[in-house]
C-alpha cells in the first residue's frame, strides 16, 4: 500500500511539473530563435520583401521636365550661399601659437 501512494505521487508530480517544463523549453527555443532571425533578415541571402512596393514607374515627360527644373532651381539656389569660414570652437582654450610653430607654418 505505500508502494502504490508513492507510485501515485511521483505520478501527480510529474503531471504538474510537465507544462512548466514545456513552457520553459519554448521561451528558451523564442529566446535563441529571435536573434537568429534577425541575423537572417540581414543577410544577403534572405530575400528581398518590402511591404511598400518600391517597384520605381518610368517618369512621364512632364515629370521628367518637373524634375530637372527642380534640379536647375536647388543648383541655382546654392550657388547663391557664401562660403562659410570655417568655426573654430577651441579658439579661445587654445593657446596663442608660438613663434617658431607660425614658422613651421609658413614653410
Amino acid at each position: 500500500m505505500i508502494d502504490a501512494a508513492r507510485k501515485d505521487v511521483f505520478r501527480n508530480d510529474l503531471t504538474v511539473h510537465r507544462p512548466r517544463q514545456i513552457l520553459l523549453r519554448a521561451l528558451l527555443a523564442a529566446a535563441l530563435a529571435l536573434p537568429a532571425a534577425s541575423a537572417f533578415a540581414q543577410s544577403p541571402i534572405a530575400p528581398k520583401i518590402s511591404l511598400q512596393g518600391d517597384q520605381k514607374r518610368p517618369l512621364t515627360p512632364e515629370e521628367q521636365e518637373r524634375q530637372k527644373r527642380l534640379d536647375a532651381e536647388y543648383k541655382a539656389a546654392t550657388s547663391k550661399i557664401p562660403d562659410q569660414k570655417r568655426s573654430d570652437p577651441w579658439a579661445d582654450v587654445r593657446p596663442a601659437p608660438s613663434a617658431s610653430a607660425a614658422k613651421k607654418k609658413q614653410q
